[in-house]
């Protein structure tokens, strides 16, 4: 299992990922998205932007099929796609993320 992380710049689209991995059945039913002020450097100079952050469980081996579906429906520019494993999950909620999730 892991929680997958999406970053992009657009609040939206941020809105509209999270709606198509619930309908989808790709995560499990917690999409939790934040809002966050980010740095890079452009040109030597430090630019503050805004990014949101949607982050959700799901199995591990439905991470391609999401890289994928993003790609399909967004291109590859716009939006960072990773994932940090669950290491340790609670009976109860593992079982019902198996449950909630297509099977793969």
């Amino acid at each position: 299992m892991i929680v997958i992380h999406i970053i992009t710049e657009n609040e939206k689209q941020i809105a509209r990922i999270g709606e198509w991995l619930l309908r989808e059945k790709l995560v499990h039913e917690s999409v939790d998205i934040d809002y966050q002020d980010s740095w890079k450097l452009v040109d030597g100079a430090l630019v503050k932007y805004s990014t949101f952050k949607l982050s959700a469980r799901t199995k591990a081996l439905l991470f391609m099929a999401i890289e994928a579906g993003l790609t399909t429906q967004y291109g590859e520019r716009g939006w960072c796609l990773y994932s940090t494993p669950v290491l340790n999950m609670d009976k109860e909620n593992q079982t019902a993320l198996i449950n909630a999730t297509v099977r793969v």
